[in-house]
C-alpha cells in the first residue's frame, strides 16, 4: 500500500476576525453565548457547595467536578455541526449517624445494658428522720 503524505498545515491568518482562537469564543457560539453563562454560573455554584459542605463536614468529601462533552458533525460543504454539554457533580453530604445499644432482648435501646447490670434500680434509703429527711447512719 503507497504511503499517503501529510497534508501541509493550512497557512493561519492572524487577523482574520473570524476565526476562533479560545475556548471562550468557541463556547460564546453555543446558544447565543447563553452556554458559557449557564456553564460558568453552575462553576461558580460547584465552588460553593465545596465551600459549605467544608464548613459543615470538614475538608474530607469536598471534592466536585465537571465533564465537558463537545460533538462535531462535518457536513459535505464544510459546515460544523457542534453540540455542547457540561455535567457538574458537587460533594456528596456524608452519611448521618447514630448510636444506641442492644439490649438483652436484641432490641435497640438509648439505655445501656450495662448501666443495667451495675444499678439495681433505686435504692430505699432507710433509716431517714422523717422531719427532715436526713439519712442517719446505723
Amino acid at each position: 500500500m503507497a504511503k499517503r503524505s501529510q497534508p501541509s498545515p493550512p497557512e493561519v491568518i492572524e487577523h482574520d476576525p473570524f476565526s476562533i482562537r479560545s475556548i471562550e469564543q468557541l463556547f460564546t457560539l453555543f446558544d447565543g453565548g447563553h452556554f458559557l453563562e449557564t456553564f460558568m454560573a453552575d462553576h461558580r455554584d460547584l465552588l460553593i457547595q465545596m465551600q459549605e459542605h467544608n464548613e459543615e463536614y470538614g475538608h474530607k468529601g469536598a471534592k466536585g467536578s465537571f465533564s465537558l462533552s463537545v460533538a462535531y458533525e462535518l457536513g459535505g460543504s464544510g459546515d460544523m455541526a457542534m453540540k455542547i454539554s457540561a455535567d457538574f457533580k458537587g460533594p456528596k453530604k456524608p452519611p448521618s449517624q447514630a448510636a444506641a445499644y442492644v439490649d438483652d432482648n436484641g432490641q435497640l435501646t438509648l439505655y445501656s445494658p450495662l448501666m443495667k447490670r451495675m444499678q439495681g434500680g433505686v435504692r430505699d434509703v432507710t433509716p431517714h428522720d422523717p422531719e427532715t429527711g436526713e439519712v442517719r447512719d446505723v
